[in-house]
Protein backbone atom coordinates (compact mmCIF):
# COMPACT_ATOMS: atom_id res chain seq x y z
CA UNK A 1 0.00 0.00 0.00
CA UNK A 2 1.34 3.43 -0.93
CA UNK A 3 1.84 5.71 1.56
CA UNK A 4 2.16 8.84 -0.64
CA UNK A 5 -1.33 8.38 -2.71
CA UNK A 6 -3.61 7.19 -0.36
CA UNK A 7 -6.40 6.32 -3.55
CA UNK A 8 -4.02 4.96 -5.81
CA UNK A 9 -6.64 2.86 -8.08
CA UNK A 10 -3.10 0.93 -10.25
CA UNK A 11 0.06 -0.22 -9.62
CA UNK A 12 2.95 0.69 -12.47
CA UNK A 13 5.89 -1.80 -13.32
CA UNK A 14 8.86 0.20 -13.46
CA UNK A 15 10.55 -0.35 -16.69
CA UNK A 16 13.81 -0.73 -14.99
CA UNK A 17 13.98 -3.02 -12.66
CA UNK A 18 10.21 -4.64 -13.75
CA UNK A 19 8.70 -4.27 -10.24
CA UNK A 20 5.61 -2.71 -9.21
CA UNK A 21 5.36 0.14 -7.15
CA UNK A 22 2.09 2.47 -6.53
CA UNK A 23 4.26 5.97 -6.99
CA UNK A 24 7.32 7.11 -8.17
CA UNK A 25 8.14 7.89 -4.90
CA UNK A 26 7.75 4.50 -3.87
CA UNK A 27 10.23 3.42 -6.56
CA UNK A 28 12.97 6.08 -4.95
CA UNK A 29 12.57 4.60 -1.32
CA UNK A 30 12.58 1.21 -2.37
CA UNK A 31 15.01 0.88 -4.97
CA UNK A 32 18.64 1.70 -5.48
CA UNK A 33 18.60 3.33 -8.86
CA UNK A 34 16.59 6.09 -10.68
CA UNK A 35 13.19 5.62 -12.27
CA UNK A 36 14.09 4.93 -15.95
CA UNK A 37 11.06 7.01 -18.28
CA UNK A 38 9.10 4.70 -21.09
CA UNK A 39 6.63 5.64 -23.88
CA UNK A 40 4.50 2.24 -23.03
CA UNK A 41 3.98 1.78 -19.46
CA UNK A 42 1.96 -1.56 -17.94
CA UNK A 43 -0.52 -1.00 -15.16
CA UNK A 44 -2.22 -3.63 -12.86
CA UNK A 45 -5.71 -2.65 -11.80
CA UNK A 46 -5.88 -2.60 -8.00
CA UNK A 47 -10.02 -3.33 -8.48
CA UNK A 48 -9.65 -6.46 -10.87
CA UNK A 49 -6.34 -6.96 -10.58
CA UNK A 50 -5.80 -7.49 -14.74
CA UNK A 51 -2.46 -6.08 -15.97
CA UNK A 52 -2.61 -3.86 -19.26
CA UNK A 53 -0.37 -1.13 -21.24
CA UNK A 54 -0.78 2.07 -22.08
CA UNK A 55 1.21 4.09 -24.67
CA UNK A 56 1.22 7.65 -23.70
CA UNK A 57 2.28 9.16 -26.85
CA UNK A 58 -1.50 8.04 -27.89
CA UNK A 59 -3.39 8.41 -24.72
CA UNK A 60 -6.95 9.57 -24.69
CA UNK A 61 -9.61 10.49 -22.36
CA UNK A 62 -11.20 6.71 -22.67
CA UNK A 63 -7.94 5.63 -21.40
CA UNK A 64 -8.15 6.81 -18.03
CA UNK A 65 -10.31 3.58 -17.06
CA UNK A 66 -9.30 0.17 -17.07
CA UNK A 67 -10.13 -1.27 -20.39
CA UNK A 68 -11.33 -4.73 -18.30
CA UNK A 69 -13.76 -3.75 -15.70
CA UNK A 70 -14.13 0.30 -16.66
CA UNK A 71 -12.34 1.40 -12.91
CA UNK A 72 -11.49 5.48 -13.61
CA UNK A 73 -7.45 5.11 -12.76
CA UNK A 74 -6.95 8.57 -13.47
CA UNK A 75 -8.17 10.63 -10.74
CA UNK A 76 -7.21 13.08 -8.14
CA UNK A 77 -4.44 12.09 -5.60
CA UNK A 78 -5.60 12.00 -2.07
CA UNK A 79 -1.82 12.47 -0.10
CA UNK A 80 -0.99 11.90 3.62
CA UNK A 81 -0.71 15.56 3.42
CA UNK A 82 -4.50 15.98 2.73
CA UNK A 83 -5.22 14.01 5.69
CA UNK A 84 -2.98 16.16 8.04
CA UNK A 85 -4.29 19.72 7.04
CA UNK A 86 -8.33 18.33 7.50
CA UNK A 87 -7.17 16.89 10.72
CA UNK A 88 -5.54 20.50 11.49
CA UNK A 89 -8.64 22.49 10.19
CA UNK A 90 -11.16 19.94 11.13
CA UNK A 91 -13.99 19.32 8.69
CA UNK A 92 -16.12 21.69 6.87
CA UNK A 93 -18.35 23.09 7.83
CA UNK A 94 -21.99 23.95 5.61
CA UNK A 95 -22.83 27.58 6.91
CA UNK A 96 -26.80 27.58 6.06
Amino acid sequence: MCKHILNAQVSIRSPCCRRWFDCPECHAENSDHELRKTLEMVFACKKCRKVFRKDIRDYEEVDEYCPHCDNHYIIDAKTAADGMNELATGPAIDPR
